[in-house]
């Protein structure tokens, strides 16, 4: 397989006959979810990070299959924290809070939504808490289950109830 990055968030993806043959496959019986498995797979290899959903056009020919993706950034980042303390020290840390952060509470721990942008701020908080991977469905499943503590400007509320002494 040969993968040719298109920017920074796609790339193309040449799957030969052999490729697909070691894979127990022809073009013709490639589908939508293993050409997914495979592009996956693919970037792994070649040690390529994938943070987000990812798009696939797939395009069988007796030559091989042509794979274009496109990495979708997660419209929201999530970090969870242990304990409030943990979290009061990241806030305490940067040289100014994100308006448009939230905190929730939930399984015993506090989670923290960040705009998808904001991957810089993301990295830096993580020395205080764990960044948490787009799982499925992970926005679904905290805004039923989670309890919403602040749902703007959390970090700012939080310098501003918990200041430091």
């Amino acid at each position: 397989m040969t993968i040719q990055p298109i920017g920074a968030a796609s790339a193309a993806l040449y799957i030969t006959p052999a490729d697909l043959k070691e894979h127990g496959l022809t073009p013709a019986q490639l589908t939508l979810e293993r050409a997914l498995e495979l592009t996956q797979s693919a970037f792994s290899e070649a040690g390529i990070a994938l943070d987000g959903a990812i798009e696939i056009e797939a395009y069988p020919d007796a030559c091989g299959v042509l794979v274009f993706a496109r990495v979708r950034p997660p419209e929201r980042l999530w970090l969870s924290f242990a304990g409030l303390e943990d979290l009061l020290s990241a806030a305490r840390a940067l040289p100014s809070p994100c308006p448009d952060a939230s905190l929730r509470w939930f399984d015993g721990r506090y989670w923290l939504s960040l705009p998808g942008a904001e991957t810089q701020l993301a990295a830096y908080l993580s020395e205080f808490g764990c960044p948490e991977r787009d799982l499925p469905h992970l926005d679904a499943r905290l805004a039923e289950h989670g309890q919403v503590i602040l749902e703007r400007d959390a970090l700012g509320a939080l310098l501003h109830f918990f200041p430091a002494v």
